[in-house]
């Protein structure tokens, strides 16, 4: 999920209060730039729950509305994707008060085959905790964008990230 102080302070702030959490996190590296597949995953659970994944997978580029369209799809509750508003990070950003995802420029045309690569980041909350929409919708940006800035680097992409700062 990245930086771990900017993680801590946003998870602290959208998770439900539990006496602790565990983290697993998994991932597949790129063997270079000419490799299309990198994907990562982060899962946070407490109380026996699990309560917000964050996800990253590069993929070939595509529109706004074709890839907002395909990250939807990707949420595990339709509850977390209702409401959902643009936000400015990436090439293209969406979120609400319980998802959030950003589309991420990574490779440039002709590194890899295909064309450009980009990374789709995604955070959903499982579980409300104790904050109001807008804050957890505020949290939930400042983690999808810490969690494409940390993919980013592990995905070994030459193109710039245009997160618009992750904190």
């Amino acid at each position: 999920m990245g930086s771990s102080s900017n993680a801590v302070d946003a998870l602290t702030k959208v998770l439900p209060e539990e006496s602790s959490y565990s983290f697993d996190e998994n991932i597949d590296l790129r063997t270079d730039v000419t490799d299309t597949n990198f994907e990562s995953s982060c899962f946070v659970a407490g109380g026996g729950k699990q309560l917000l994944v964050a996800k990253a997978r590069l993929m070939e580029d595509e529109s706004a509305t074709s890839w907002t369209q395909w990250v939807k799809g990707t949420a595990s509750n339709e509850v977390s994707i209702q409401s959902l508003t643009p936000f400015t990070a990436g090439d293209t950003a969406v979120s609400s008060s319980r998802f959030a995802a950003v589309f991420v420029p990574c490779t440039s045309a002709g590194k890899a085959p295909g064309g450009q690569y980009n990374l789709s980041v995604s955070t959903e909350l499982k579980q409300e905790g104790n904050t109001n929409d807008a804050a957890a919708r505020d949290e939930l940006i400042k983690l999808a964008k810490n969690a494409a800035s940390y993919a980013h680097v592990k995905a070994k992409c030459d193109m710039a990230p245009n997160l618009g700062g992750t904190s």
